[in-house]
């Protein structure tokens, strides 16, 4: 259902201007009195995503143009700026479900000059049957949105504000296996990592999906599993499950690779587990993935990844530029020295690099009878590590399956207990300041902080 609002408007003085009716707005280089461009035919539809907007306009004269919009008639949000020219398009990114926006269009001309269309207003749609039922409790300012991935009764990805509203959604059929759900970094799409069913790795896949739900892409990624992320320039880089190399004395076990996917397609291999890795001696016989990688992080500072390997309990910090790992953390491939007694993290999902150090989602096993969240202060140069937090919920639960960690700016840390279908920020006291639960049922995968829906 579209919902469609077409005005021609009146230009107004815009407070960019920074003109009175007494002083001409603005002047260009031939000296003549500039003219406030005109805002021509607005229009606003609801997109096949009921919470997102899109608004049309034309002008007289070439400008740039953003919409400025919110709940209230002082919005808050604003979108891009388009680009110079006479036509215009953006979405409105952000909103609640039955609400009303009110929005107003802001242009610009090549003189500098600023028109405005009037005050409007467009009503959201409900969103569709079936959506996870979320309620939160406490606040947080630490973040303004959250990529959600849901799966279990229903397969769904969510964006969620601090309110725990859904403020953009995507209906997936159960089929697959949804790991990872990112917001493109030029906001221009959804990117999901979707590994094949377990019989069938070869089918994995990336999906992006447009903002306003019209348009979807499949990209083969044969045997990719559990994580993926996008760098900075648009290249994708995903865990893909790796056959024995022939010869190998593992022939019916697997082990994974770090694999890259550029813009243009091309597919590479950045780091290969049967290069870098010496399984000998090694009480792997029973294991059918020697290293079941299920976490991988990206790091600009340093172009360098992060990889979490489940089987061997051991993080590895790997170069991209060359595929050399530079250390290994943890569990069977251990190369760093712990205090005495220092509990060791086990079954890991998630890893995370804060400052001095790496934050983990600690599974542990079941008869452990709980997870948590440990922080490890690491001195990379001599290897020597030293547990400096950790976090479990009370009461205690354990995951077997996901979880995740994020440190915000002032000291808090965000826990997924994924399968319980529940996200605490929690200080560094273990206060609990935020929470956001889902109903039985549905487990949480990994989760993506965002600060903004545009890329500014």
């Amino acid at each position: 259902m579209l919902l469609i609002l077409s005005l021609a408007c009146t230009p107004e003085a815009s407070d960019l201007t920074g003109a009175d009716d007494s002083q001409p707005a603005a002047v260009d280089d031939s000296g003549i009195d500039a003219v406030a461009p005109e805002v021509l035919d607005v229009r606003a539809e609801v997109t096949d995503v009921h919470t997102v907007v899109r608004v049309t306009w034309a002008t007289d004269v070439p400008t740039t143009g953003a919409v400025s919009f919110g709940e209230t008639t002082e919005h808050g949000l604003r979108t891009n700026s388009t680009e110079l020219g006479t036509e215009h398009s953006v979405l409105l990114l952000g909103n609640a479900a039955d609400t009303l926006v009110s929005f107003r269009v802001e242009v610009e001309s090549e003189a500098g000059v600023a028109g405005a269309s009037d005050l409007l207003e467009i009503t959201t749609l409900s969103l569709p049957s079936g959506l996870p039922t979320l309620t939160t409790t406490g606040s947080t300012d630490q973040w303004a949105y959250q990529v959600i991935p849901f799966q279990g009764t229903v397969y769904v990805v969510a964006i969620v504000d601090p309110q725990g509203r859904t403020v953009w959604y995507d209906q997936l059929p159960p089929e697959g296996n949804l790991m990872r759900a990112l917001i493109s970094a030029d906001r221009r799409s959804m990117i999901y990592c979707q590994a094949g069913p377990q019989n069938n790795l070869e089918q994995g896949k990336i999906v992006r999906v447009s903002l306003d739900g019209s348009e979807r892409e499949e990209i083969a990624f044969p045997f990719v599993d559990h994580d993926m992320v996008e760098l900075p320039d648009g290249t994708l880089a995903g865990i893909v499950v790796t056959a024995a190399p022939e010869g190998s004395e593992h022939t019916d076990q697997r082990a994974d690779s770090v694999v890259e996917i550029a813009p243009d397609g091309t597919q590479t291999v950045i780091w290969s587990a049967w290069d870098q890795l010496d399984f000998e001696g090694l009480d792997l016989e029973h294991e059918h993935n020697l290293t079941h990688g299920n976490a991988l992080d990206y790091l600009p500072e340093s172009d360098d990844y992060l990889l979490s390997m489940k089987t061997l309990g051991t993080v590895a910090r790997i170069d991209r530029a060359t595929g050399q790992t530079e250390w290994l953390l943890n569990g069977m491939m251990n190369e760093f020295t712990f205090p005495e007694g220092t509990e060791i993290v086990q079954m890991q999902h998630q890893v995370e690099v804060v400052e001095g150090g790496l934050l983990i989602f600690d599974n542990g096993p079941q008869s452990r009878g709980y997870s948590r969240v440990v922080e490890l202060a690491l001195d990379e140069e001599t290897l020597q590590a030293e547990q400096v937090w950790e976090y479990i919920r009370e009461p205690s639960v354990h995951v077997f399956a996901k979880g995740d960690v994020f440190r915000f700016d002032n000291g808090e840390t965000q826990v997924v207990w994924s399968i319980s279908g529940e996200i605490q920020n929690v200080t560094p006291e273990g206060e609990v300041t935020w929470q956001l639960n889902t109903e039985l049922g549905q487990a949480i995968t990994f989760v993506q902080v965002v600060d903004d829906l545009y890329a500014r």
